[in-house]
């Protein structure tokens, strides 16, 4: 089984684009749809439907892209654990969820990039699991939401960023021209939310900001990443929440994003390492971010 092309396919299951997952892998389309249909020969399968825009998985291909992804997360983290076997003193191996990729790359590489003989291991997570992987030492360090860091005993944690959320609404929504809009407009919305799991700290952490503006949202449904919601969000089918540092695709043109003025709905960006982690290099990554 090649894990280059399982990550591949993954990459346009989430993003519905070959060429979105190739831009986000620094390869050409051609590249990463030649990568998917030898996937597809090797299983002997049809994994996407190309006939669809964007493109959705086949039956098989939702069964493929959900054991794919289980299968590529514990590969990271069989490397990492490989590396710690072999005691090696230059390897870090670190946790993010889906959905901050932006602040991996903008606030996190750049100063990681700069420890010389560093071999840099980067997991994609479930966002429910990563303070388990912190815990149980699957992981030295992660980038996640501070709602999910709640083990403040043995955890540490440095805030990278802190934001609001903006709504993001469709052509037929009245509110499709505007720019902004006040808290209590949301009351009695159709709110589209997205999350792996029900009752996630991040969902309780917003039920709570709803609460100190005084209106209740009224989730309609739940789905999994942020492109769902979005083609839902194009249906009509309600609003949906994204953080003000996700830029929304070119593909997506008939939606909106429109700031929530004076709201409690916001978010922290933070790392988090355990405080008796003692890999020589978190200390030096732990140090740039200090100073």
């Amino acid at each position: 089984m090649n894990f280059t092309r399982l990550h591949y396919f993954c990459d346009v299951a989430r993003l519905h684009s070959f060429s979105k997952a190739a831009d986000e892998n620094f390869i050409s389309q051609t590249a990463i749809s030649q990568q998917v249909a030898k996937l597809e020969k090797e299983l002997n399968v049809t994994l996407i439907d190309r006939n669809k825009l964007p493109i959705e998985l086949t039956r098989i291909g939702e069964v493929v892209n959900r054991r794919s992804l289980i299968i590529l997360e514990q590969y990271g983290v069989l490397k990492g654990e490989i590396a710690q076997l072999r005691q090696t003193q230059n390897t870090l191996t670190v946790a993010y969820p889906n959905g901050a990729v932006e602040p991996v790359e903008q606030l996190v590489l750049p100063k990681i990039q700069t420890v010389d003989d560093l071999e840099l291991y980067l997991v994609k997570s479930d966002l429910n699991d990563i303070q388990d992987k912190l815990l149980d030492q699957t992981v030295d360090l992660a980038i996640t939401f501070d709602s999910e860091i709640t083990d403040k005993k043995q955890l540490s944690t440095i805030n990278l960023a802190k934001g609001k959320y903006d709504v993001v609404v469709g052509t037929n929504h009245p509110w499709y021209q505007r720019n902004t809009i006040n808290p209590e407009e949301l009351l009695n919305e159709r709110v589209i939310y997205i999350a792996n799991r029900p009752n996630t700290n991040l969902y309780l952490k917003m039920r709570d900001h709803a609460k100190q503006d005084n209106v209740p949202l009224n989730i309609v449904a739940t789905v999994s990443d942020i492109d769902t919601a979005f083609l839902l969000v194009q249906l009509n089918k309600g609003i949906t929440f994204m953080p003000d540092y996700k830029k929304i695709s070119s593909e997506f043109n008939n939606i909106h994003r429109i700031q929530i003025k004076n709201t409690k709905h916001t978010y922290k960006i933070c790392l988090a390492w355990r405080k008796d982690n003692t890999n020589p290099h978190l200390q030096k990554i732990i140090k740039l971010f200090h100073s």
